[in-house]
């Protein structure tokens, strides 16, 4: 293992994913070399390093099923009014998969500088809020889809997924970038406004929606409307609660607390890398269900778990075009 650097990076406050373990790595690694082998030391080493590993592992995995997601949904299947958010979420979350990455190899390598890493850790941060915006707007987009069937599939705007995206996008460049700015200038904590407002606002909106989902389908509804779709974007959501949320209240208890919880953090950013990961995996298996055991490739999968997206979208297509010509 390469020796780590002794330089004093305990006041760059990163932030984001994957930060407590460079900080607190260096940080366990110059207590060893000053104080001598102390066993709480070597383990919170050990315990560091292998944490970086296996965070390695899971990024290479997640980039290979999202790469896989956006290929196909990019330029082999037909685009719907859902599947452009999963498109735009598979992006996210290939993003900052990518970007931890980045991360973990500069932590376990020893290069690059503390600006090198700072500017790596704010695109992970905004490809970690952009994937919470667009989470967020999937489950309010299927309340709406629930709650008002015949607005949604009739009087739907044709190009709203696509606008609500982009300003999503906009939207998590501008929080991310206020962070960095405002930390450039010496405003401390910056950087966990992101995952406090994680906390404070998306978290409270996934739980309404799915609430709002599995009443209203699974329980009122005399005829459950358990189609893929759905099942996809409660199993999505079921990952996010389990995976990603522990990162925004992990962050929230540190910016709010005396003391730092390095283990804890930890322990975040890895189920964030496993939330980015499973995505593609549910999208693949919900495709495959009720097909037996016929081997079907990978774009008949994913074609087959939104189909009935895709079919909505031309009824709508085939609806608007009617009207105009009346």
């Amino acid at each position: 293992m390469a020796n780590f650097s002794k330089t004093s990076v305990s006041s760059v406050n990163y932030g984001p994913q994957c930060a407590a373990m460079y900080n607190n790595t260096l940080s366990s690694t110059h207590n060893i070399s000053n104080s001598g082998p102390e066993e709480n030391s070597s383990s919170d080493f050990i315990f560091m390093l292998y944490s970086c590993i296996f965070a390695l592992y899971i990024c290479i995995i997640g980039l290979v099923g999202n790469g896989i997601v956006i290929y196909l949904l990019g330029f082999r299947i037909k685009w719907s009014h859902f599947t452009i958010y999963i498109l735009n979420l598979a992006v996210a979350d290939f993003g900052n998969l990518l970007f931890l990455n980045l991360s973990v190899i500069l932590i376990l390598t020893n290069t690059g500088s503390e600006h090198g890493f700072t500017a790596v850790s704010w695109f992970a941060l905004f490809m970690y809020t952009a994937s919470q915006l667009l989470l967020t707007a999937i489950s309010i987009d299927r309340c709406a889809s629930v709650l008002f069937p015949i607005w949604y599939r009739c009087r739907r705007p044709p190009h709203l997924s696509t606008m609500v995206s982009a300003l999503l996008w906009v939207l998590s460049f501008l929080s991310s970038g206020s962070g960095i700015i405002l930390q450039h200038f010496g405003a401390y904590g910056t950087f966990h406004f992101t995952f406090i407002a994680g906390s404070a606002v998306f978290f409270p909106l996934i739980i309404i929606s799915t609430m709002i989902l599995l009443f209203k389908v699974y329980c009122i509804s005399q005829q459950p409307q358990r189609g893929r779709v759905l099942t996809i974007v409660l199993i999505t959501l079921l990952f996010y609660l389990i995976f990603a949320f522990p990162t925004n209240a992990i962050y929230t208890l540190n910016y709010f607390a005396d003391y730092n919880y390095v283990h804890l953090e930890i322990y975040g950013d890895l189920g964030a890398c496993l939330n980015s990961c499973v995505n593609p995996v549910i999208y693949f298996l919900v495709g495959r269900k009720e097909m037996g055991q016929q081997r079907q490739s990978l774009k008949v999968l994913l074609q087959r778990a939104f189909q009935e997206e895709e079919e909505q979208t031309e009824q709508q297509e085939q609806g608007n075009t009617t009207q105009t010509s009346i």
